[in-house]
């Protein structure tokens, strides 16, 4: 039974994906410096064509593989199963940079003066090859490697900080920024797969491709749809506001996406396990616990970004993107039923199907498109992000009804309802605070709050339980 989160893993695994994830947000005061709100739109913009590229080139085999070894009964098939998984993923990574190459010039046509051609054939490359590099890392976290991992992931953020850095004093603009993480991308993926090729080999066993493909293709539509939510979003703000309007929310929504960064460490840390402690005898009540120390987790953190904002705003970024602050709050508010989602869909998950998560993320998608044609009209930025939570509250409920329906979690909603509480309070306090030390002081205060409450509340402990849970869970699976 797991007593609590492995305290090594979870720092090395912090640590890791904190600067992995949050390069950009460290460059943020230099970056800002350098570009003026319209250039560094026109950036996020490349940025979130880019993440949706990312997610169609790796197919889902990032959940496959936490699913086909999780629940994989052989140990000595593991090897089998990740030379398959890493084949697999050199093979669309090839696919997808000859693809790309072709389209960059009809795709370039539909973006903002300021990116050209060869800015976008730098992208092309970059999200051919994060398909290679998510493997090997997915295999590292799941071997418990925290420490390779950290090593690997903290040498690539410093490699891209400092060559975007310095192609930034150069005057060589978003091309500065592609130009650093292109080369810090390679170098990574050339290691990863050289350890991993070498570990496990390259395999390609057509009884178990297709069953891989099979649940990563309806992965790959919602990936489709989950772009309408998380990306096509710089594109509708662009459509209804200006390049500066488009710049500011940019900004906002990068530091509203520092609450997801945080939770990250903890996610990548379950979710490469839950199915494995799902088999346990007590099963249901581990996945439960941290299920429920997750979502407390994400509303910690962004109460936490939501206090601290107005500083990070006022002190260390350029005096032009000071507007950005009106959009934080509605930002995070949609960050967490986001992150909600994704940690109550387990459900949709330990069957060997996955249409499911593929219906959900369509219909989320067309809600979204069909609000943001309709309030954006109207309250144009505003409209836009409105459209975004109604949309995403959607999907969290209708993720919990079908989840629930397969796995029937008891999750501790009367401490994260306690919790909520305790949040908003805070949230009430920081607007009528204006000197910096009382703001610092407050967040001090919130800080040591919410984590004596989540120490006294219990859940970083699962429940004791002698039920026989594993016999259910079979039973659901076979459903």
């Amino acid at each position: 039974m797991i007593k609590g989160i492995k305290i090594h893993q979870a720092i090395y695994y912090g640590l890791g994906i904190l600067l992995m994830k949050s390069v950009s947000l460290i460059m943020l005061p230099i970056v800002t410096f350098y570009l003026s709100p319209a250039q560094y739109g026109a950036l996020e913009l490349m940025l979130s064509f880019s993440n949706f590229a990312t997610l169609i080139v790796g197919f889902g085999l990032v959940d496959g593989l936490y699913r086909f070894v999780g629940m994989n009964e052989d140990p000595l098939d593991e090897n089998m199963i990740i030379a398959n998984f890493i084949t697999l993923a050199l093979i669309i990574g090839l696919v997808s940079l000859a693809i790309g190459m072709s389209l960059a010039p009809f795709i370039v046509m539909f973006l903002t003066a300021g990116i050209t051609l060869f800015d976008m054939q730098l992208l092309v490359i970059m999200f051919s090859f994060e398909g290679c590099i998510a493997i090997p890392l997915a295999w590292l976290r799941m071997r418990e490697q925290a420490s390779s991992f950290f090593l690997l992931t903290t040498s690539k953020v410093i490699i891209q900080a400092c060559i975007s850095w310095f192609l930034l004093r150069q005057g060589l603009g978003i091309s500065a920024i592609l130009w650093g993480g292109l080369i810090s991308i390679l170098l990574l993926a050339v290691t990863l797969l050289f350890m991993q090729i070498r570990e496990t080999g390259l395999n390609l066993n057509f009884k178990l491709v297709p069953q891989i493909l099979s649940y990563g293709y309806p992965l790959v539509l919602s990936s489709l749809a989950a772009f309408a939510l998380n990306g096509a979003d710089w594109w509708m703000v662009a459509a209804v506001s200006s390049e500066h309007e488009l710049g500011l929310y940019s900004l906002a929504k990068k530091l509203a996406t520092i609450s997801i960064i945080l939770i990250q460490p903890f996610c990548m840390w379950w979710f490469a396990r839950r199915f494995e402690e799902l088999k346990k005898a007590n099963g249901l009540e581990v996945v439960a616990n941290k299920t429920s120390l997750g979502l407390a987790l994400v509303l910690c953190f962004a109460t936490l970004i939501c206090l601290s904002s107005p500083i990070a705003i006022n002190y260390f970024i350029d005096s032009n993107y000071q507007n950005a602050i009106i959009y934080i709050p509605w930002l995070l508010t949609f960050f967490v039923i986001k992150q909600a989602a994704e940690l109550i869909n387990m459900g949709c998950y330990i069957k060997k199907s996955t249409k499911n998560v593929m219906y959900i993320d369509f219909a989320t998608a067309i809600i979204a498109v069909m609000l943001c044609y309709l309030l954006s009209e109207y309250f144009q930025v505003f409209g836009v992000i409105l459209s975004l939570i109604l949309a995403q509250t959607f999907r969290v409920v209708t993720f919990f009804i079908i989840s629930q329906r397969t796995l029937e979690l008891k999750y501790d909603w009367n401490k994260l309802l306690l919790l909520s509480i305790i949040c908003v309070l805070f949230l009430i306090i920081i607007p009528n605070v204006i000197n910096l030390y009382l703001q610092l002081l407050l967040i001090i205060v919130a800080l040591l709050v919410m984590s004596a409450f989540l120490y006294l509340s219990g859940l970083f402990t699962a429940k004791e339980s002698i039920s026989k849970n594993k016999l259910l869970m079979k039973l659901s699976l076979r459903a």
